[in-house]
């Protein structure tokens, strides 16, 4: 059965790669992308979320893929997260993907020897013995910082440890198992308070995984309803019900069913505290008396008998509501489960209409700006324009793979935006860089998604990226072709691609949009890339390409193609608010106050720290003023380190030539401003 199961996995791995159009054509990254999202699918993670957590290359110490997740939510930004007040769980997954046919030890020995210095925080990131890239240390910070802030909650802290392969996982050698076994002793003994769950995810598994499609038409049993008559109905509905209807088979809370792009969570916020009370008192006034209730869209609804059958499902508002009923009864508290409900459905097919239940609902309560920008005008326009050119526009996250569309066809806001950014703006650096957090800024928001800028501006802006996606490969002809190759020098080769097109980098928009009809060749590809190869002469970059290097590539362009306006590139960004400086908050400096190594330290290292919390340099120099200020941090000048007296604390031996007891001989204080 398992050799029939290989030969279904990999013929799901023939067809992504004969469908893609985003040229992942190394077989192992299919592989691995495959088993990232299946394993993860009840989270329903868009595609950055999960190559957010991809972490496979160079560095990553055995593990593909790093994702903890708060509260069942991807935490990405610790500045932009919504931290909950209290019943905070911590789910940390640690997969590695191998496209082999069999279990193997080496794997297991690696990640081990990971575990036990990574997740062991005693030790500073500056202390760490091994050899760790960028993001597995980013994946690190970001998880000791959730750990600490929600250590006084005592959270619910769980480790999931999935090793996937081609293999049969009932088919196990004894030592494969036991080093399963010793990985599972060593975080449980890391973490005095964790449970553990390592799992061999073979053939068989994956292509489970992969047969358990989401379901948008469902049953929800019902004790009394209203109809209006204008196909909108209003039901009490039992609590134990409307949980099973929320939950996949498994207990899993359906995530797809929010609206996605407008799902924030407060966590052990008041009225989810106060919620959570009302269901462990079965004694208090019915349910439905003290909460507002929920929203449902769907296109259809009938009711046979107590029951009421519904259609391409979301839920709208409700969201605290529901994932506090759910891990009510998840955690198998069976008070309230006869208490009821108010569910009112709306039933309409109407896009537009759909929007406007949609943020209107949502501005009732506090939701981010960002996750409303879904239902903005110039995101529909941008939707409806994509689809006359067979693009899938995905304002709202994952909704068209959720209802089945073609993913190759798939364009997210992020992806778009970072075509703005290095095509218009003419910043790929920024681009490299981009995350969705600029929109929830309108001025930086309003910058990119402009209403100003000519409709047919935006399928342009698409092709041209979604050429590049797929010339890339060919003109490369290496593995060099994965998403998170494609995200770091796309925009740059894009640009260059675009402006030799044009014989200039200070094009304009109407310039733009006339190369629309002619196809980007492999030839122009290969050339620009064997430019800015020459121009990075064995430099390693990550995914993040540096603004410094994006000029230098420009240059070369314009002298070897005679390109002109190389001085145009980087010079126009993302707008930001104007207005004066005010105080980061705790959290962000105490992130920064953990990075920062024992003073004094060497010049230029907020630009470290920066690139290890994906923050900004002056904004982590103005957290280091801030410290510094407030006393958590010493003064330091020319590479001396000063105590709150004056005195010299510590010298950097690189910059220094005398010790600190010879400066404080001679009667050195400190007496010039902070470098």
């Amino acid at each position: 059965m398992a050799k029939n199961d290989t030969v279904l996995l990999d013929g799901i791995i023939d067809q992504r790669m004969s469908d893609s159009t985003a040229a992942v054509t190394e077989r192992g990254e299919v592989f691995e992308l495959l088993a990232l999202g299946e394993m993860l699918k009840d989270f329903d993670l868009s595609d950055e979320e999960l190559d957010h957590g991809w972490i496979d290359g160079s560095g990553d110490g055995g593990i593909d893929g790093f994702y903890v997740l708060v509260n069942g939510h991807l935490l990405e930004d610790v500045e932009d997260f919504f931290w909950p007040r209290s019943d905070a769980s911590i789910e940390v997954w640690l997969i590695t993907c191998k496209h082999h046919d069999t279990f193997q030890q080496a794997p297991l020995d690696a990640i081990l020897a990971t575990i036990q210095e990574l997740f062991d925080f005693s030790i500073d990131n500056s202390d760490l013995q091994g050899s760790y890239s960028d993001e597995l240390m980013g994946a690190r910070t970001a998880f000791h910082y959730a750990y600490r802030r929600l250590s006084i909650q005592g959270p619910a802290l769980h480790f999931q440890i999935a090793y996937a392969s081609r293999g049969d996982s009932n088919k196990i050698g004894d030592s494969v198992a036991a080093r399963a076994s010793q990985i599972e002793r060593t975080l449980t003994s890391l973490f005095s308070s964790c449970s553990t769950q390592f799992s061999f995810v073979g053939a068989t598994e994956l292509v489970s995984l992969h047969r358990q499609s989401r379901r948008f038409t469902l049953e929800l049993p019902f004790v009394e309803h209203l109809a209006t008559g204008k196909q909108s109905y209003v039901l009490l509905v039992r609590l134990e019900d409307y949980w099973r209807f929320v939950s996949e088979d498994g207990g899993a809370l359906r995530r797809y069913l929010f609206d996605s792009n407008v799902r924030d969570f407060l966590g052990g916020s008041p009225v989810n505290e106060e919620i959570a009370r009302s269901l462990a008192d079965p004694s208090g006034p019915d349910f439905w008396w003290l909460n507002n209730g929920v929203t449902i869209l769907a296109t259809s609804a009938t009711i046979p008998g107590k029951t009421i059958q519904l259609q391409d499902i979301q839920i709208v508002n409700g969201l605290q509501t529901t994932e506090t009923i759910h891990r009510h009864f998840q955690n198998g508290n069976p008070a309230s489960k006869n208490r009821s409900l108010l569910v009112k459905i709306i039933v309409t097919s109407d896009a537009h209409d759909r929007d406007r239940i949609i943020r209107a609902t949502n501005n009732q309560s506090p939701v981010d700006l960002a996750a409303l920008h879904a239902t903005d005008k110039i995101q529909r326009d941008i939707e409806e324009i994509l689809a006359r050119n067979n693009w899938y526009y995905e304002r709202r996250r994952n909704y068209y793979l959720n209802i089945g569309k073609p993913p190759e066809r798939f364009v997210t806001p992020i992806y778009l935006a970072s075509a703005v950014v290095a095509l218009i703006l003419k910043n790929p650096s920024k681009a490299t860089r981009l995350k969705s957090r600029f929109m929830r800024s309108q001025v930086g928001y309003d910058s990119v998604f402009s209403a100003g800028m000519p409709i047919a501006i935006w399928p342009v802006l698409t092709n041209i990226y979604k050429q590049l996606d797929t010339e890339i490969p060919k003109a490369l002809s290496s593995s060099k072709s994965g998403e998170r190759f494609l995200g770091a020098w796309r925009p740059l080769l894009a640009l260059i691609v675009v402006a030799r097109r044009l014989m200039t980098f200070s094009y304009s928009l109407a310039q733009l949009a006339a190369i629309s009809g002619a196809a980007i060749t492999e030839s122009e590809v290969a050339e620009a890339w064997n430019l800015v190869d020459k121009v990075s002469n064995g430099r390693k970059h990550g995914k993040k390409l540096k603004a410094g290097f994006i000029l230098e590539c420009c240059d070369a362009a314009g002298k070897a193609f005679g390109i002109l306006g190389a001085n145009d590139v980087g010079r126009r960004t993302i707008a930001t608010p104007v207005g004066p400086a005010e105080l980061l908050p705790d959290d962000f400096l105490a992130m920064v106050d953990a990075i920062l190594p024992s003073q004094p330290w060497p010049p230029g290292t907020h630009i470290e720290v920066a690139a290890k919390l994906d923050s900004r340099p002056m904004r982590v120099s103005r957290a280091i003023q801030q410290l510094i200020s407030s006393g958590r941090r010493l003064r330091q000048f020319n590479g001396i380190a000063y105590n709150i007296d004056g005195s010299v604390y510590a010298v950097d031996a690189a910059r220094v030539s005398q010790s600190a007891e010879e400066l404080n001989s001679a009667g050195h204080r400190f007496a010039e401003p902070n470098d």
